[in-house]
């Protein structure tokens, strides 16, 4: 019987320290709403209603706006709209990222991202933000959004993207009233120099 105990605690002491290991979770991003894309493309998606970042904390760059008309073009089904805090934001639709209730990302989803990393090649000062969600009606909460979102991220860390300059973290639940629309976000900046300072 005491054996048995020890074996059962075997995976939660993995999981713990698994846990302590990973990268720091960060708060969602302060999204503002979305300015329409230049050229003939749709108008833009609703953003997350949630504060604006400080003005003048991100720059739209040369370089930014060359991997947005790049993933523009590249990602069919994806909207990839500039903010009006000057960064690049993308949004997958969840269920073309993860299958229902899992974390693990979907081969076209994975496409997706293969082409978000090489875009970060060329934006070496760039930070990502990855934000997770729960499945539709709010399945799996906060856990597997974050989970989802570590994904995402683990996903383009193995295509060469440092870790260092990815964020991951997880729309909540707000009530069962209003769910949290299923996708998976990156945001994607430059920190103006004023920002740097």
């Amino acid at each position: 019987m005491r054996h048995e105990s020890r074996l059962s605690l075997v995976p939660l002491a993995a999981a713990l320290l698994l846990a302590a290991c990973s990268t720091p979770v960060a708060p969602p991003p302060n999204v503002p709403p979305p300015v329409a894309p230049a050229g003939p493309a749709a108008a833009a998606p609703a953003a997350p209603v949630q504060a604006a970042a400080p003005t003048g904390a991100w720059t739209w760059s040369p370089e930014m706006d060359n991997a947005a008309n790049r993933l523009r073009g590249a990602l069919r089904g994806v909207d990839v709209v500039q903010t009006t805090d000057q960064r690049l934001w993308l949004s997958v639709p969840g269920e073309d990222a993860f299958a229902l209730g899992r974390a693990a990302v979907k081969p076209a989803a994975g496409a997706w991202l293969d082409e978000v990393a090489r875009s970060l090649k060329d934006l070496p000062r760039a930070e990502v933000q990855i934000v997770g969600a729960p499945d539709a009606k709010g399945a799996g909460g906060t856990a597997l959004a974050l989970d989802r979102a570590s994904s995402a991220r683990d996903w383009m860390v193995m295509r060469g993207v440092p870790a260092r300059r990815v964020a991951v973290s997880a729309q909540a639940q707000k009530s069962a009233k209003t769910p949290v629309p299923n996708r998976l976000e990156i945001l994607i900046g430059e920190r103006s120099a004023v920002a740097s300072r």
